[in-house]
């Protein structure tokens, strides 16, 4: 481009930065962030918010914060951006003593910041802080949950062991659950051996996608693990009359 007599602008920098970022390549990415500078990009919001990015995603979680600290102006996106990049190394804390500092701001939160934080709290088993920031977000009238909100609360609960806690959240929500979100959950009661409510949800699970031969084996494997052999055998018959049948995975490698 530069070869043909063409000057990059803020929308050629935001493509490159962001190509770095997919790439994990750090070292471009710092060359692309001095030449930005060097055209007088420096302070443009939306490069400065795919640099926050695309260093987190690099592995430079100090450039990330560098870069968001050294701003002028922030925006929504800065802040979610910045959560995102503590929230992708594990400091659980610290993303959430962002997300209170971006509310005593003034900057209105919105979907995707509340998923950010969700998130955060999910990856860290922080049970407490991700119910008082999905609570938060219920309650705030400018912002509309989605299914992937109501699912990552879900997962916390589920994975947390608070089975019953999660099970009325999938009662109240406003939309037809998922099949992630029963996944979700059997699992959970697997892992928490409470393979009663297992059972109940995996038909559930059926009934959403009857033709997914995986659901059908899952609840198969609730059987199994309930020692309920006769449920388990019915099962594999009606997997075997509609020809349902699990997908092998395989490795390239062995194809030779």
């Amino acid at each position: 481009m530069q070869m043909s007599g063409f000057r990059p602008n803020n929308v050629t920098v935001l493509a490159v930065i962001s190509a770095c970022a997919n790439l994990a390549s750090l070292l471009d990415g710092f060359v692309v962030h001095g030449y930005s500078l060097k055209l007088g990009l420096g302070t443009n919001l939306f490069i400065q918010n795919t640099l926050i990015n695309m260093y987190s995603k690099c592995g430079d979680l100090k450039d990330s914060v560098q870069v968001f600290d050294e701003m002028a102006t922030k925006d929504c996106v800065s802040w979610s951006a910045l959560i995102h990049a503590y929230g992708l190394y594990g400091y659980a804390y610290e993303a959430l003593q962002v997300f209170k500092e971006m509310q005593e701001s003034g900057i209105q939160t919105d979907e995707v910041i509340y998923l950010a934080t969700l998130s955060t709290c999910n990856n860290a088993g922080l049970v407490d802080e991700g119910h008082m920031v999905f609570e938060r977000a219920l309650n705030d009238a400018n912002v509309s949950l989605t299914m992937e909100h109501y699912a990552c609360f879900i997962d916390l609960l589920g994975r947390a062991g608070k089975l019953e806690n999660a099970c009325d959240i999938v009662e109240k929500m406003p939309m037809t659950p998922n099949p992630r979100i029963w996944s979700s959950l059997i699992f959970a009661c697997k892992l928490h051996g409470r393979l009663d409510i297992a059972e109940s949800l995996a038909f559930k699970l059926v009934s959403v996608q009857p033709e997914n031969p995986a659901n059908h084996t899952l609840v198969s494997m609730v059987y199994a693990e309930s020692g309920k052999w006769i449920g388990m055998e019915e099962v594999r018959r009606y997997m075997k009359k509609r020809k349902l049948r699990k997908s092998c995975s395989f490795s390239k490698l062995s194809l030779g």
